[in-house]
């Protein structure tokens, strides 16, 4: 799309609400529950004090509770302050100098920052068209292998692989599928981001199955699996949050792809890969993504643009650049469970009108 668009080429539409973005304001009970907790949560739990004993049992409940509904061992948890370290940990607790490093071509720039910094063999899987991971018949001897089980630009969903079993180690990324979608059948660590149950921003969860192998990367003089720094507030937020999470409406989904694909420009990503219901992406062929998306922004309708693990949201996709896409046009939805049919329609029609007014 070449030149500006006119702001009065765009009629504004009558919505509930305009957010197809991945960020949004936390729910009323999340909200009120991390108030309260900044009352009741503020000591440390590991101080001998009445406060400290009250924090200490929040904390438990917490752990417990997240456990329960991520259908992990509780045992297995380590709560991070800083989510994007978690993949590092999840990772570099398993690798040595003789380890092979194995990865997606569409996992995370933190993931592959990993392997640019791995002094062992790095090996690079590939992806379709469609977004899955074109696994080799098997992996070398002594791989530690990057799972992501959701991709959080085009919500395809990775099927597990027999090929995963030839790994000797085998960190999941669940950051973007979060209590959708369950953990492969083995499993040595896992990291899930509390936003993906719509949590607070801040707080993560690794959790590490096999401990006996685990070796806390960062310098330590005590014998540590996680730094241990985090906000108990955001932890009970984040419990308060998984606990009210509901499943995207499937339909919902289904239904902004067949109202996408009247666009003549607009060609669905990974369409008929096995995918969760809560992300979309498309290209608009010979449009620029930050045009669409400062256009219909002017009329209260917000969608994502660009590689989603970039500080700079619309630097181009390298997922998309994997899967053989353009990358120009790349725009992406989050459909959230309240979002409803009429918005999607009113949301296409616009875009419909913001790629005719060129």
């Amino acid at each position: 799309m070449r030149g500006s668009l006119r702001a009065s080429s765009v009629h504004p539409v009558v919505r509930v609400t305009g957010n197809f973005a991945s960020e949004s304001p936390l729910s009323p009970p999340v909200r009120d529950a991390l108030l309260a907790a900044f009352d009741q949560g503020w000591a440390d739990p590991k101080k001998q004090s009445q406060a400290a004993s009250r924090a200490a049992i929040l904390r438990n409940q917490s752990i417990e509770n997240i456990a329960s509904r991520l259908q992990i061992p509780a045992q297995s948890i380590e709560v991070l302050g800083e989510p994007s370290l978690g993949h590092f940990l999840a990772i570099a607790g398993f690798l040595t100098k003789e380890s092979t490093f194995a990865y997606a071509s569409i996992d995370k720039g933190k993931v592959r920052a990993v392997a640019r910094g791995h002094q062992g063999k790095c090996l690079e899987i590939p992806v379709t068209p469609n977004g899955e991971i074109s696994f080799p018949d098997s992996l070398p001897s002594a791989t530690t292998l990057s799972f992501q089980l959701v991709n959080g630009e085009t919500g395809i969903t990775q099927l597990h692989n027999r090929a995963m079993e030839s790994a000797q180690f085998i960190s999941v990324d669940a950051t973007s599928s979060g209590a959708r979608v369950a953990l492969p059948p083995r499993w040595d660590s896992a990291l899930f981001d509390a936003r993906s149950w719509g949590g607070p921003a801040g707080l993560a969860i690794l959790a590490i199955a096999n401990r006996a192998e685990y070796s806390y990367p960062l310098p330590h003089i005590a014998p540590i699996s996680a730094p241990g720094s985090y906000s108990l507030p955001l932890l009970i937020a984040a419990s308060v949050a998984l606990e009210n999470f509901t499943l995207e409406t499937p339909d919902n989904r289904d239904y902004l792809i067949s109202e996408l694909k009247k666009i003549e420009k607009v060609k669905i990503v990974g369409e008929g890969s096995p995918s969760i219901n809560s992300v979309l992406s498309c290209v608009v062929q010979g449009v620029r993504n930050e045009v669409v998306v400062r256009e219909l922004a002017k009329v209260g309708i917000d969608i994502d643009a660009g590689s989603a693990c970039s500080a700079a949201d619309l630097q181009p996709s390298h997922v998309l650049a994997s899967m053989g896409y353009e990358t120009g046009g790349h725009l992406r939805f989050t459909i959230r469970p309240e979002i409803t049919k009429e918005e999607i329609k009113a949301a296409v029609q616009t875009l419909k009108e913001v790629i005719s007014a060129n």
